[in-house]
């Protein structure tokens, strides 16, 4: 009796006791989902504003065609990228760095050049990357592979070292990973990431709900600069900065990237050149994601020998 009288007090006075409702969000397996044959369209558009601006409209399209082993045993899955549509024009360093880390570590470390070079002459890592390709956030051409903490691409040329991190199982929002990249050619380059939002994205290919938003950040190292005899101007430390969204049941949908100065001491740069990005790059979906190959692969694709 005394039950009902509170249920009823409490109906009277507008609350209602109903147990909080619980909504699981997105899992890291769902966000993008890798069957051999799944694929991603994208349309890419970049622009630089340096000395020569640029800009360059295309569609690539990113999937995954077999298996691969990087060193040391392990396997994973073939994401391959390829030029559909548009024109394919590259920039000078492009036709000679198809690598976009490697292109933008160019420009921010002027000190790593001579490595630089030796690395891809050498042992170049992705072997395939195309020089149309200028997303650094999101692209093909890796050894990708994903566990119960994370999705991340290997190197192809170097035994237990991974070349990238997407994804961690932990979609906390506000949650960081950070991983050492091509500890080869310096020990001070990082790629930062956050779990930053869940969120809407709409594309050409439409709207996406729930979509997570991973923020990345790569630090490219603290660079002195110096004039013509060698004489210290100052530092610079440049960055990319961007953005992915992952759509639940879709894969990546949209990210967008700048690649800039983040802080300088002395005369390296101007000061109005702190802060303002160098270029911009995005990738939007542009069609829905084809359906899995109805037969299976049991080869093994020789893309990191």
């Amino acid at each position: 009796m005394r039950t009902a009288l509170v249920a009823l007090s409490c109906i009277a006075a507008g609350v209602f006791l109903a147990p909080p409702a619980h909504s699981q969000g997105p899992t890291m397996d769902a966000l993008w989902p890798s069957e051999d044959g799944r694929s991603w369209s994208y349309d890419q558009h970049y622009e630089s504003f340096d000395a020569n601006p640029q800009v360059i409209a295309n569609q690539v399209r990113i999937f995954f065609d077999g298996t691969t082993v990087a060193p040391n045993g392990i396997e994973a899955q073939y994401l391959r990228e390829q030029l559909i549509g548009g024109d394919a024009p590259a920039t000078a360093l492009a036709a000679v760095l198809p690598d976009p880390l490697l292109r933008r570590l160019w420009v921010a470390r002027p000190d790593l050049r001579e490595k630089i070079l030796h690395a891809v002459e050498d042992s170049p890592c992705p072997e395939q990357t195309p020089s149309y390709s200028y997303a650094l956030l999101l692209g093909g051409e890796f050894a990708y592979r994903k566990t119960a903490d994370e999705i991340a691409a290997w190197r192809c040329n170097l035994a237990d070292r991974r070349a990238w991190r997407w994804l961690v199982s932990d979609l906390t929002i506000g949650n960081t990973f950070t991983l050492q990249l091509i500890p080869d050619l310096a020990s001070n380059v990082l790629l930062h990431g956050t779990i930053a939002a869940i969120e809407p994205a709409t594309v050409p290919a439409g709207r996406f709900d729930d979509c997570v938003r991973v923020e990345y950040v790569i630090d490219y190292g603290l660079n002195e600069c110096t004039d013509a005899s060698g004489n210290t101007l100052g530092t610079a430390r440049w960055e990319t900065r961007g953005y992915v969204k992952y759509a639940p049941h879709t894969g990546p949908v949209q990210s967008n990237e700048e690649f800039l100065i983040a802080e300088a001491t002395g005369t390296c740069v101007t000061p109005e050149d702190i802060g303002r990005a160098m270029s911009r790059t995005s990738l939007k979906l542009n069609s829905p994601t084809v359906p899995v190959r109805p037969t299976t692969w049991g080869r093994i694709k020789a893309a990191y020998r």
